[in-house]
């Protein structure tokens, strides 16, 4: 009995000791907190933290695990103040958790600053919340990544509900305007897709990446006006995007396909010569291949068709070769995957070079360069963590850091080589569709079938006489390229696009 008593009287010695170790700790960081010396401040706090124990410690530990959040925050160690943010709240909103709004608008400026990661802040809200409990500064934030979750799931109806509740004051309000563009394309609504865009247009100069989702914008005006078989509008929009872009080319990919619906052959095919071009040699654009046989099939030059059908073949039998064998030795190993993708971009990558271009398509996903940027934000923190204080190795909070970002980097790598291996399997699967539309045009053609395939083009386009565009220029009225005295093949334009000069060899 005796020996008992000692027992509980030592216990509760080393309690009230913790509670005094634990109070005097967060004393002084306070006290550090408030003269800003925040590494000192984020000692104290975690030590305060970690001594404290029992309900009557929790008050200090909750103000611990907030102040030690707020000091790396301080510190601009954005990802590791996030862990600290992300554990109160995913405790909830609850009498026992005081800091759970402050930490929720923490998440939202921090994810703002340096992008936390979709996954980190979907799998955050996964936790049951009350929209009612959620501060007004953090609404944006918490019904965008709602609305995204839902999208993502294909949930329509409820994303739009979610990303009508992002306030126009929030950071988060062009990009779920953005969302809602898109959905209401999706559900036919094109005039009411065409507003949203235009408004995210209109208010893109003030917000960071503002130019990306301008151009994206553009890029889906231009596809609505398509859709819709307004080709003119359509290629207007095409035109918008700038020739530095990463857009530049797929939009005038995309552009030439209008102007074949708007029987603009020599438009079409200038386009075509600026996408086969050296200089884009790396880039994925096989499909226009095809557009360019079936334009000289429209213009009865069927010796250019078999030519057309011979470039895709001996360009891109290598490339699905490759790519069957990376894809083959990278199955359900998502960060090798990962690694071929990041070493072809990086200029280190010496195998699979007939499938550089399909990596290098994938290396200008956003999907690829989210990842990059949550690799490199890490990275960058455990580089500034090497001249931490020597008492955060001490105490455990270098080591607790250091395995944060660690996974969070792993996790980022692991989870974009899934979703890039799913892409590349889908650029795989396409080549091999391609391949046997040309085997199909080509047998045709052979076999002497010239007016079966030419049948087939023969869908509705646009009046053949009016205004459009030559290459990617803006729109100039009275234009009219097919008429202009030109004597070779194709002329180049001021802008360094393409016209091409082919008259049609049918009979009328």
């Amino acid at each position: 009995m005796k020996t008992l008593t000692v027992k509980i009287g030592l216990t509760l010695l080393l309690a009230y000791s913790n509670a005094g170790w634990a109070a005097s700790s967060f004393k002084a960081a306070k006290k550090y907190y408030k003269s800003h010396d925040y590494a000192r401040a984020a000692t104290n706090f975690f030590k305060s933290m970690q001594k404290s124990r029992g309900k009557k410690a929790r008050s200090i530990k909750n103000k611990s695990e907030w102040g030690v959040g707020q000091s790396l925050e301080k510190m601009e160690l954005y990802y590791s103040a996030s862990m600290y943010y992300s554990k109160i709240v995913r405790r909830g909103a609850k009498s026992s958790n005081p800091f759970f709004r402050k930490a929720l608008e923490a998440l939202g400026r921090i994810n703002n600053r340096v992008n936390i990661g979709q996954s980190h802040v979907v799998q955050l809200f996964k936790t049951k919340i009350n929209p009612a409990s959620i501060p007004g500064p953090a609404r944006g934030f918490y019904f965008y990544y709602k609305g995204v979750e839902a999208f993502g799931n294909t949930r329509y109806k409820s994303a739009q509900s979610f990303f009508k509740r992002v306030q126009s004051s929030s950071q988060y309000y062009i990009k779920a305007l953005f969302h809602l563009g898109v959905i209401a394309n999706l559900s036919g609504k094109h005039k009411q897709g065409i507003r949203y865009f235009e408004k995210v247009r209109e208010l893109s100069n003030k917000v960071k990446n503002g130019s990306w989702l301008q151009e994206q914008s553009n890029l889906n005006i231009a596809r609505i006006y398509y859709e819709t078989r307004r080709y003119r509008d359509s290629i207007r929009y095409y035109a918008e995007i700038p020739r530095q872009s990463d857009n530049w080319l797929q939009a005038l990919f995309e552009a030439s396909w209008a102007f074949f619906l708007m029987e603009k052959a020599n438009n079409t095919l200038g386009n075509i010569h600026t996408l086969h071009s050296p200089f884009f040699e790396r880039r994925f654009f096989p499909e226009s291949f095809i557009l360019q046989a079936i334009t000289f099939l429209r213009l009865c030059r069927y010796d250019r068709v078999k030519e057309s059908m011979g470039l895709f073949k001996r360009r891109y039998a290598p490339v699905l070769k490759d790519i069957k064998t990376l894809l083959a030795s990278t199955e359900r190993k998502p960060k090798k995957f990962f690694r071929n993708v990041y070493y072809y971009r990086t200029g280190s990558l010496k195998s699979y070079q007939n499938a550089w271009a399909i990596l290098d398509a994938l290396s200008r996903t956003d999907t690829y360069k989210q990842a990059g940027a949550t690799i490199q934000n890490a990275d960058r923190e455990l580089a500034r963590l090497s001249d931490s204080p020597g008492q955060w190795r001490v105490i455990g909070l270098l080591k607790t850091l250091r395995s944060f970002l660690t996974k969070k980097k792993a996790a980022a790598i692991n989870d974009t080589g899934k979703r890039l291996y799913r892409q590349g399997v889908g650029f795989y699967k396409y080549l091999i569709e391609l391949s046997n539309q040309t085997r199909l045009i080509t047998a045709e053609l052979l076999l002497g079938k010239v007016d079966k395939l030419r049948d087939k083009l023969n869908i509705e386009s646009a009046p053949k006489k009016g205004n459009f565009i030559g290459g990617m220029q803006s729109l100039r009225i009275g234009q009219d390229l097919e008429y202009w005295p030109f004597e070779g093949e194709y002329w180049e334009d001021e802008l360094g696009g393409y016209v091409y000069n082919i008259p049609s060899k049918c009979k009328k």
